[in-house]
């Protein structure tokens, strides 16, 4: 990739590039070029497209409340300074 070409970009993409830099990006960007080239000819006809590289599954539980929990609630309800009917009252924030 040749220094006109970084100009290019850069002005583009709105950025200032000094000399050193476009010397420096010309030889970045020549190498992901060429890397990118390596990768487009390995064969990958019989290769199934995927997003993922393993196997991967949600996991999903039923949303149970459960006796440790509600006693947890209570606790806090309990502990609470102000309280109406099993909910905790704080102020309003608006």
């Amino acid at each position: 990739m040749d220094k006109k070409t970084i100009q290019h970009i850069a002005k583009l993409s709105n950025l200032h590039v000094d000399d050193e830099e476009l010397s420096r990006f010309a030889h970045e960007l020549s190498s992901i070029l060429a890397y990118v080239s390596e990768l487009n000819a390995v064969d990958t006809a019989g290769t199934e497209a995927t997003g993922r590289a393993g196997e991967q599954t949600n996991v999903f539980r039923n949303d149970e409340a459960h006796a440790q929990d509600l006693e947890l609630v209570a606790a806090l309800v309990n502990a609470a300074p102000d309280k109406d009917d099993g909910y905790v009252k704080v102020k309003a924030i608006l």
